[in-house]
């Protein structure tokens, strides 16, 4: 019953979407504007403002990534009884180290292009 209700449901959604696809296509057809969706056209400085915090984020993210890197290496060694390899320690110091060292560099580089601190 349930999943008959969730097909008929998923089979009425995809209907809709492909309703609002082909009355983008055929501008001119009166009934398929009632399917019609037009996102909200943002301002160049709205762009760019999303672009640089976007931006950041992927910098913050990379930094983030830089410090867990190292913890996830000791505990899925010990977790796994294995021995720390010298190798291996310095694989996912280097991965640190560039992981934060971008991340940096894309936080540095967003404020730079601003104009300002």
């Amino acid at each position: 019953m349930y999943r008959s209700i969730q097909l008929v449901l998923v089979g009425l959604l995809a209907v809709v979407f492909g309703l609002s696809a082909v009355s983008r296509r055929f501008p001119r057809v009166g009934w398929l504007q009632i399917f019609r969706y037009d996102a909200p056209r943002l301002s160049n400085e709205q762009q760019a403002r999303i672009r640089r915090r976007s931006n950041i984020h992927a910098g913050i993210e990379l930094i983030l990534m830089g410090i867990v890197l190292p913890l996830l290496y000791v505990a899925a060694t010990v977790m796994f009884f294995n021995n720390f390899s010298t190798t291996a320690t310095m694989v996912v110091s280097v991965g640190s180290v560039l992981c934060i060292g971008l991340g940096v560099t894309a936080i540095w580089r967003n404020r730079r292009s601003r104009g300002g601190p």
